[in-house]
């Protein structure tokens, strides 16, 4: 079942792509990835998404979000919280490869250097 559903979140597949039935269950897989990403993000960030009607408009927020983070008059206690939130989001909606092999390493490192941008 959660084969094949990073194409919900990348935008690679969408409802129009399907017809009838089809269509039907493209609804339904996209509430599952909804529900997987609700379940495993921070409590504050649940309102800005219970409402949104597909799994790629998630992953266009998000990277609005970490975008727009600023530390302003935040604490950096505070300010280090609310980006390792979304560093953790992050981990949810692109996860690392759980291989730790040579070919893995390139696509780990790249992560790790988004971060610190």
């Amino acid at each position: 079942m959660e084969k094949s559903k990073l194409g919900f979140v990348d935008g690679t597949c969408v409802k129009t792509m399907f017809k009838g039935e089809l269509a039907e269950q493209w609804e339904k897989c996209n509430a599952i990835v909804l529900s997987w990403i609700g379940s495993t993000i921070a409590d504050e960030l649940i309102p800005s998404i219970i409402f949104v009607s597909g799994a790629r408009k998630v992953w266009g927020d998000f990277k609005e979000r970490i975008a727009s983070l600023k530390q302003g008059t935040d604490s950096m206690t505070t300010y280090y919280s609310k980006m390792n939130d979304l560093w953790s989001e992050l981990d949810v909606l692109v996860p690392l490869s759980s291989c730790d092999c040579e070919e893995a390493r390139p696509s780990i490192e790249h992560l790790a250097n988004q971060r610190l941008l």
